[in-house]
């Protein structure tokens, strides 16, 4: 027995997916009769049809689910981060002593400083290099 038209008219009235409903598998022969809104309500008032309570994942499962868009700041993105960051302000600091802008006393003392985080990014070198002595 095929029950397309009951599970459509029944999701339609009780607002849910054709997945959720459940039907009684005594009664299956009184619901492939229902061809009305009128006949499935009834039915469902006789707890012919029913909708299935939600599935709610178990333990280990809860615990490994992650949240829809939402990204983590993970140890190694944090590393990526930050071997970026110091790549561009040796490469800047190697520009300028090569150009002969910075000796090399100067230049190791502000990479140590960028080694330690004194810096946030590269524009923040740049202005902070202005009074570093």
């Amino acid at each position: 027995m095929k029950f397309a038209t009951q599970k459509s008219l029944a999701s339609r009235l009780l607002q849910v997916g054709k997945g959720k409903l459940w039907f009684d598998p005594l009664r299956l022969e009184e619901i492939s009769q229902a061809i009305t809104r009128t006949d499935i309500l009834d039915l469902v008032k006789d707890r012919a049809i029913r909708i299935r309570p939600p599935v709610t994942p178990v333990g280990s499962e809860k615990r490994t689910r992650k949240g829809v868009g939402r990204t983590r700041m993970t140890v190694s993105n944090r590393k990526r981060d930050y071997i970026n960051k110091i790549r561009k302000m040796r490469k800047h600091l190697q520009g300028l002593h090569d150009k002969g802008e910075l000796t090399l006393e100067r230049k190791d003392r502000i990479r140590k400083l960028a080694k330690a985080g004194q810096f946030r990014n590269l524009k923040h070198l740049k202005e902070s290099m202005k009074t570093i002595k």
